[in-house]
């Protein structure tokens, strides 16, 4: 910004001082409409290079940031090979992007491609079809329990008398073993899933024996209870852990259905704790969120120019040959000109309509500089203006 500064912004000013003092009034009004004209010319081919962008990679085309060079050269020239290193650049490159830097035509085509998304995995859970993406299980699929933190997945396991002890994932497994066995769908969990206190001590120690347990010191009844509970959150945690990682089960359903689960029990107002957790979650996914990802998909085109490092440059001059001039007399198409034979739904070349928008946004301004010069042939000031992306 600072050579720009010096190079056409600073000539420019002191033409229009030596005008103003040599007694020909600058039309500041007609520069001000014009630089207005500019910001709306510019802004509409911005908008039309998003669009056409979003034909090609979907809602990530309207988000993405055209003032990032990263990004660009993505877009561009993603696949390419370094001409240093020989290593293939990135094809698929995901960006963190600030919430307020996303337009609101992007966000809401991310809304309506995530509803899309939603939408076509409950019909496939209907039909029967687990699978997504390549024939192989949509790993992207999770339940509320994979959101909480690890003091919530704690205080649910104290709530439901389950083993509080263990990793974040142990914890996790824990709850949803209990959570498939506490319900057939139909009704909510209970805290307690077994009729131990009800039977007598013999009953218990039977049954201890029959699954060739043994206790901890005192067997007394207390102490078969804890060891015959223990050993049943055992198996419902490798039940749980079978049913989400074996091939032969849809483990889309069952997070599902641990999820249905879940929203019901916290319905009823049957644990206030869950309930609360549940809140803050739909609260969670409800509030706007901070960063989005974009993630820019290349259109694979081949660079003839690199930066020092050897990767694919996405420089002035770089996009000023891909778009040629199509404002010269006659017009003339850069390198990117195929483009149109193919994407040709806008307009006669979008990309080069983008990439020349500073032409288009300056058009104006250049005949009335144009005219500027002549009357002030005198001067030793030259002004130059070329083509830069915004």
């Amino acid at each position: 910004m600072f050579d720009y500064y010096h190079l056409h912004m600073r000539p420019f000013g002191e033409l229009l001082t030596d005008l103003e003092r040599r007694g020909m009034p600058v039309a500041k009004d007609y520069l001000s409409d014009v630089e207005r004209k500019a910001r709306e010319d510019r802004q509409r081919h911005v908008d039309t290079f998003r669009q056409w962008a979003f034909e090609q990679i979907g809602p990530d085309g309207l988000a993405m940031n055209l003032a990032s060079s990263v990004q660009l050269t993505t877009f561009l020239f993603g696949g390419a090979m370094n001409a240093k290193t020989k290593e293939v650049t990135e094809k698929v490159r995901t960006f963190k992007t600030p919430r307020e830097e996303i337009p609101d035509n992007a966000m809401e085509a991310y809304r309506e491609r995530d509803a899309k998304l939603k939408q076509e995995m409950e019909e496939n859970r209907k039909n029967g079809v687990a699978l997504g993406e390549n024939g192989k299980e949509d790993e992207q699929i999770t339940d509320e329990f994979d959101q909480m933190k690890a003091v919530q997945l704690k205080a649910l396991c104290k709530e439901y008398g389950l083993k509080v002890s263990g990793k974040k994932a142990e914890l996790i497994e824990r709850l949803r073993g209990h959570f498939l066995s506490a319900s057939d769908g139909d009704v909510a969990p209970c805290a307690s899933l077994d009729e131990y206190d009800s039977m007598t001590l013999e009953d218990l120690s039977d049954v201890l024996k029959t699954r060739g347990l043994v206790v901890k010191g005192k067997e007394t009844k207390s102490n078969v209870i804890k060891e015959l509970r223990a050993d049943d959150n055992l198996v419902r945690e490798v039940t749980a852990s079978f049913l989400l990682k074996n091939a032969d089960v849809d483990s889309s359903a069952i997070r599902q259905q641990i999820s249905d689960i879940l929203e019901k029990a916290a319905d009823n107002g049957e644990n206030p704790v869950l309930q609360e957790i549940m809140q803050e979650i739909k609260a969670k996914h409800e509030a706007e969120p901070k960063y989005i990802d974009v993630t820019i998909t290349s259109l694979g085109m081949t660079p003839d120019k690199f930066t020092t490092s050897g990767a694919p440059s996405a420089t002035a001059d770089v996009v000023r040959k891909l778009a040629g001039d199509p404002f010269a007399d006659p017009p003339k198409y850069g390198t990117v000109s195929y483009a149109a034979m193919i994407f040709s739904r806008f307009c006669k070349n979008p990309l080069a309509q983008y990439f020349t928008s500073c032409y288009v946004s300056h058009a104006t301004t250049r005949r009335r500089m144009t005219f500027l010069e002549e009357e002030k042939k005198d001067t030793k000031h030259v002004l130059r203006f070329s083509v830069s992306l915004p």
